[in-house]
């Protein structure tokens, strides 16, 4: 009778066929499996689609936000500006362009809607 090594030494292809999220037990073990568009498209707007959408609502807009960005680069508006990842109702950097650009909370949430159809 062969023998099979423990750990196999070829590449084992994990990929979902069905591209939808299962989660399972077997044993001790949980096995997972998500597609990756399903978990991109349910992230929120990224900094670059929030930009991309505040341009095309406000053309110059961008400019005088990043004008309004203290050079301290310890102040929270300078570490929000450079480093927010997804742009999210009541994050600081949405505070400080609403605040810079003096939006209403409505044009805040049509901004973000419309964010969320930019390509990511």
């Amino acid at each position: 009778m062969p023998s099979y090594p423990i750990r196999p030494t070829f590449p084992i292809d994990v990929r979902s066929p069905t591209g939808t999220a299962k989660i399972g037990r077997q044993g001790t073990a949980v096995t997972v499996d998500v597609s990756g568009d399903q978990i991109v498209n349910a992230l929120p707007p990224t900094s670059g689609q929030f930009f991309g959408a505040l341009e095309a609502a406000f053309p110059g807009s961008t400019a005088t936000v990043q004008a309004s960005v203290p050079a301290d680069v310890t102040s929270a508006i300078h570490r929000a500006y450079q480093t927010t990842a997804f742009v999210t109702p009541g994050c600081a950097l949405l505070v400080f362009v609403q605040a810079t650009l003096n939006l209403s909370d409505a044009q805040v949430s049509s901004l973000l809607a419309a964010a969320a159809l930019q390509p990511k």
